[in-house]
């Protein structure tokens, strides 16, 4: 892994043209059975749209089915932990605006395009977010004595250095579970976000600019299976 890939921001990942595969959306809170699917308290605002279920494209699910093979192989007692997979593009856009009028208030004379790039260093843009996708997915590793140290946890952004992949102040241990994940991750093409040590996607504009591929296969949806 390189230390000096940097991070995509707005007008990086905009341009990316999208060819929708129309892959379908499947349940895998069904379909993983060797890994742990579930939301957390701080981030279950899919309930309304999906119930108590993670849902994500089936080549993403696939992948992450093989990577846990891998896993278990190597570590008989690790699992994947899912904690997030699709979001409903009216929450990303909610999120994401919350963001943008926050940061109006306090940098006044910011012009719109500064303002919309500054937001999406926090929040992704919902044009151009993966969770909307179902190619983006958060997770981590657990075991029976409980996750494995990634030095933060899950979506803690209270600790803005800390969760970024090579945040400097981590411990040995702390860097060789983040890398044992991405890594991981990389053996199925998933694209790491490094500004989040647990964000990994596939078939996003985030992916095809961080593989330089021709194009993204996913689009945002709006998938629901509760109405």
């Amino acid at each position: 892994m390189k230390k000096d890939i940097k991070i995509a921001n707005y007008s990086d990942l905009k341009p990316i043209k999208v060819i929708e595969s129309a892959e379908k959306m499947v349940n895998i809170s069904q379909l993983l059975k060797d890994c742990i699917c579930v939301y957390l308290p701080q981030s279950n605002d899919m309930i309304n749209y999906v119930g108590g279920d993670l849902w994500l494209r089936e080549s993403v699910a696939l992948k992450i089915e093989r990577i846990s093979i891998q896993l278990r192989l190597k570590y008989p007692t690790y699992r994947l932990k899912i904690v997030y997979g699709y979001r409903h593009l009216e929450i990303q856009t909610k999120r994401f605006y919350l963001r943008r009028d926050k940061l109006k208030e306090s940098n006044p004379e910011m012009n719109e395009e500064d303002l919309l790039e500054l937001a999406n260093t926090m929040v992704a843009n919902p044009e151009t977010a993966g969770h909307p996708t179902g190619g983006a997915v958060d997770l981590t590793i657990t075991t029976p004595n409980g996750d494995l140290d990634m030095g933060t946890e899950y979506a803690d952004f209270s600790m803005p250095e800390e969760i970024k992949m090579y945040c400097p102040h981590l411990t040995e241990t702390q860097k060789s579970n983040r890398k044992l994940l991405c890594d991981l991750m990389i053996t199925e093409e998933f694209a790491p976000f490094y500004g989040e040590w647990w964000h990994y996607s596939y078939g996003d504009r985030e992916w095809a600019w961080f593989y330089n591929k021709p194009n993204a296969i996913y689009s945002q949806i709006e998938f629901r299976n509760i109405f």
